[in-house]
Formats: structure tokens, C-alpha cells, sequence
């Protein structure tokens, strides 16, 4: 018998994993701030709840899929939190790319309440969570892991364990800033090219069969090049800003300066405070043209 499980969020990543793990026979409750973005994982067997907690009731595992710290907070531990309906016992499964800081916060009251956590990053792209495709960074004592193993191994094709509660956080954290830096970088190859008068499409093609290419730069300069940054949104702006902004708080933990990371920071930040937050990466390259 599949584990039960209650999801919190239904957003693109979200629902990419609610989605597979219905497929491989999970029965799966799900809570959303827009019941409307249920209503096609109703369609394929999932139950849509009211509260995190009602999500969280009698099932084996909890999984959250946040924007954010002040996001996550609120569904595990606010009004109608999933923390206080949860089974002893229960896993508690964080997806969401969180601050280490309170990762580690939010970790010690549920492990406190008896309840087991996992730091439980993904790294990957919604059509390859869709596909078994996902890649799971972990951070979490063995006995949680091997309990949360069959649910990982439904929606995931590695699973990387780092170590403690944090560790997997601390990678995707500096994963998502390095991506931060390749699209920034990639941004200023664009812009550049253009300026020139340099073929689009050569410069993609160019950029993505040579030594230098890298997932994140090919991803998006297409889009750079055409300038739809409102179409296929993978990821956006304001969701590479804040995990870059998560990394350089970690590295100022560490008494670490990150100047190249810095840089790629400022560069998307100035791109939300353009207004381009809710469109696609792509559009940090109008923070070049406009300098």
C-alpha cells in the first residue's frame, strides 16, 4: 500500500510532482492558496483540502512546495498549519528553496513536535519532475531517508544525500546562485552580440555547442533573443533573485565574499525593481540595455 501523502502548494514544480506521484498510485491531498489550480490534480485522483492541516491529517508524509521562508512558515506553523495536525511520526518533507537559516529554525520545532524532517531540495525543471526526472538534495538523518526513500524514488531519478538537516539546502542554495551567475553572464553575452549585429539565432546555436555552454545559459538566451520573456516560464525572475539572495545570506553566515555572486544578485534584483519579476529569467537582460 503507497504511503499517504498531503502536499502543500500546487504551483508549476508542485504540481509536476503531484502529478507523477498520482501516476505511480500515491494517493495524495492537496492544499493551495488558489483552489483553482487544484482543480486539474482533482481531475487525475488528487483531494483538495481547505487548510494545510487538513492536508497534513492522517497521512505518512507532508510535502511543501513554498515560494519562500514567510510562505513556508505560514503553512507549516501559522493558523491551520500542517506541523500541528500531522501523525507522530509522520515525515515532513521541505521541497521548497528556503534560507538555511530557517531551514534549520523550521526543522528543530517540527523534529521537536516528534515529527521527522527532510531537507529536500529538487533540482530540476517541471517537465522533467513530470517525467521521473527529478533530482533530490538532501539533507537528513538515515532513518528519515530510508522512510521517505519509496516516495523519493517514485518522482526521482537521484537523490544525493549531503549529510545533516541544512546540507541540502546549503547546495541548492550556492546550485541556484551559480545559475544566477550563468544566466547574468549569459545575458551580458547577448547583449553584446545584439549590439553588434551579430545573428540571434547563430549566437544560440554557438553558445550551446561550445565549451562554454551551461544548462542555465542555454535555457534562456533563447528567450533573450526573441524577447518573449512572458512565454514557457520555467522559472522567474523574482524566484532566481530571491535563491540568489538566500546565497549570499548563507555565504555572509560563513564570513564568505561571493563578489561575482554579489554582481549576478544585483543584476536581478534591478531587474524586479524594473518590473520584470514575474516574467521569465530571460528578462535580466534588459537590465544590460538599459545601463
Amino acid at each position: 500500500m503507497p504511503q499517504k501523502i498531503g502536499f502543500l502548494g500546487a504551483g508549476r514544480m508542485a504540481s509536476a510532482m503531484i502529478s507523477r506521484l498520482l501516476e505511480q498510485g500515491y494517493p495524495v491531498k492537496v492544499w493551495n492558496r488558489s483552489l483553482e489550480k487544484i482543480k486539474p490534480l482533482v481531475a487525475k485522483g488528487a483531494t483538495a483540502c481547505n487548510t494545510p492541516a487538513e492536508a497534513a491529517s492522517d497521512v505518512d508524509a507532508v510535502i511543501s512546495f513554498m515560494a519562500d521562508d514567510i510562505a513556508a512558515e505560514a503553512v507549516w506553523l501559522g493558523e491551520n498549519g500542517a506541523l500541528c495536525a500531522m501523525t507522530p511520526g509522520a515525515l515532513a518533507i521541505e521541497c521548497s528553496t528556503l534560507s538555511h537559516g530557517f531551514v534549520l529554525e523550521l526543522s528543530n520545532k517540527v523534529m521537536t513536535a516528534g515529527r521527522l524532517y527532510i531537507d529536500a531540495p529538487v533540482t530540476a525543471v517541471p517537465a522533467q519532475v513530470a517525467a521521473g526526472e527529478t533530482m533530490f538534495l538532501i539533507g537528513a538523518e538515515k532513518v528519515a531517508l530510508e522512510q521517505a526513500r519509496p516516495i523519493m524514488e517514485a518522482v526521482a531519478n537521484r537523490i544525493v544525500h549531503f549529510g545533516p538537516v541544512g546540507s541540502g539546502t546549503v547546495y541548492k542554495l550556492m546550485n541556484n546562485l551559480l545559475g544566477a551567475v550563468h544566466i547574468a553572464a549569459a545575458a551580458e553575452l547577448v547583449a553584446v552580440a545584439q549590439k553588434a549585429g551579430l545573428d540571434g539565432n547563430l549566437v544560440a546555436d554557438a553558445f550551446a555547442n561550445g565549451a562554454v555552454a551551461s544548462r542555465a545559459g542555454v535555457m534562456t538566451i533563447p528567450g533573450m533573443i526573441s524577447g518573449n520573456h512572458n512565454e514557457s516560464i520555467h522559472f522567474t525572475t523574482a524566484l532566481r533573485a530571491k535563491d540568489a539572495g538566500y546565497a549570499m545570506w548563507l555565504a555572509d553566515e560563513l564570513g564568505l565574499d561571493l563578489p561575482v555572486g554579489r554582481s549576478a544578485t544585483e543584476m536581478f534584483d534591478r531587474a524586479i525593481e524594473a518590473g520584470f519579476g514575474d516574467l521569465a529569467q530571460s528578462a535580466v537582460l534588459e537590465t544590460v540595455r538599459s545601463r
